[in-house]
């Protein structure tokens, strides 16, 4: 974990259908429970707000995930906790987003292959066999686990890993 100022940002990565979006969306109620400034960044509402919108190509995955790193260390740099739900699945994305940030906190959302699959709302997984989605990180594109996250979260709904990021970013109870 990086330290330097207030803000930070905690990039939650994971498989897509990990829980990201639902862990960052617990995080951000407990921070403004606790009158913590903070924001949520998911990795997909950006990408649908940019015009032009992203491609999935691997330049444009880069050029996109350097941007959002961009952004929240902006945003995390005006003192807020900044949690970006998105998959990144390369490291090297991962690890620019700790270059330029603040204070950086990584989470790591470990569900396996198996169970991506099964809790995937958004048919990403039976696109992909079905060969109408190509790139999908966990399926015919490789995830990079983080090797050493400063936390590991059981799915979305984890509390200790919830209260183990309220305790990095200086909220715990």
């Amino acid at each position: 974990m990086t330290q330097t100022g207030t803000g930070s940002v905690v990039w939650i990565t994971g498989r897509p259908s990990a829980g990201k979006s639902t862990l960052a969306q617990r995080l951000h109620q407990a921070l403004r429970e606790r009158g913590v400034p903070c924001c949520v960044l998911d990795g997909d509402a950006v990408r649908a707000a940019l015009v032009p919108s992203p491609g999935y190509g691997s330049d444009e995955r880069r050029s996109f995930y350097a941007s959002l790193a961009q952004i929240a260390a902006l945003l995390a740099k005006q003192n807020l906790i900044v949690l970006v739900p998105a998959t990144a699945h390369s490291r090297s994305y991962r690890e620019h987003a700790r270059s330029v940030s603040p204070r950086y906190v990584e989470v790591y959302v470990d569900v396996s292959p198996e169970d991506a699959v099964e809790r995937d709302g958004k048919g990403l997984y039976r696109a992909a066999r079905q060969g109408s989605v190509r790139g999908l990180p966990g399926a015919d594109a490789v995830y990079e686990e983080p090797l050493s996250p400063d936390v590991v979260a059981s799915g979305g709904y984890d509390a200790a890993a919830i209260a183990r990021v309220l305790g990095l970013v200086g909220s715990a109870p």
